[in-house]
């Protein structure tokens, strides 16, 4: 069997890290291989870290700065030297989240999340979905958010605004390639308590946990099942989707 090349940005972010983890563990059970190369931001230590227990994954960290549309432009130049194109593509990166209400809302920060999500996604959707569609195959999972499945919470303009769009660039994607044999799907948790909220009280995160269904909030290793689901042959018949993992909280 052909060995896969997964492309993941914001690969040294938690999700990410556990990801690749489990893309081991998968791979060594079944005896596969496979490359991935993993964008980071600023620091590599994490992929290091990682990389020292890995064998079914070779790992290939590249930086960039993707609020910074250069950095974007060479991160693809370097990942198609390193492969023609990935077999699956799995995005990641945010800013850290922040609360804000609309009259505090800033749109320089607006557009430097939008550059870091949205723009890197088209980016890399114009350049690799068209070979991926010459090729008859590939897969896209975009990590989105539980405020995009029904009505958000209050004070997160900046936060909101992005995902949305985020979400309009996912099913664009996906509606147009959807005829290539390209899958293009995306996932909305609910709050993971991850560093993606440092910039958050404590207080409002205890109170998000109180308020779900579940009176907890989603643990990283609960959306691996659905990275893994939508980057493999049981997402054939899937695109477009939004899944929502959400514990019933909408």
């Amino acid at each position: 069997m052909e060995n896969k090349v997964y492309f993941i940005t914001g690969a040294s972010s938690e999700v990410g890290i556990a990801f690749i983890r489990s893309l081991e563990e998968k791979l060594k059970k079944n005896g596969e291989k496979a490359t991935v190369i993993a964008h980071y931001a600023t620091h590599d230590d994490a992929l290091l870290a990682l990389e020292k227990g890995l064998c079914a994954v070779t790992l290939m960290p590249q930086q960039a700065d993707l609020s910074q549309p250069e950095e974007v432009k060479n991160l693809i130049v370097r990942v198609a030297e390193i492969c023609e194109c990935p077999d699956c593509i799995l995005h990641l990166p945010a800013a850290k989240l922040s609360y804000n209400r609309i009259r505090q809302l800033d749109w320089q920060n607006v557009m430097r999340d939008m550059e870091i999500q949205v723009h890197s996604l088209g980016e890399i959707g114009k350049y690799f979905l068209p070979k991926m569609g010459k090729r008859g195959r590939g897969k896209v999972a975009v990590m989105l958010t539980a405020c995009t499945v029904g009505m958000p919470p209050k004070f997160m303009s900046q936060y909101v605004l992005v995902k949305y769009a985020l979400l309009g660039l996912m099913k664009s994607m996906a509606v147009e390639f959807a005829d290539k044999g390209i899958n293009v799907n995306g996932i909305s948790p609910n709050m993971m308590e991850t560093k993606f909220l440092d910039n958050i009280d404590g207080k409002i995160v205890e109170m998000n946990r109180e308020a779900s269904t579940m009176k907890r909030n989603v643990r990283v290793e609960e959306v691996l099942p659905a990275i893994h689901l939508l980057l493999s042959e049981g997402s054939d018949y899937m695109n477009g989707v939004n899944l929502n993992l959400t514990g019933g909280d909408r």
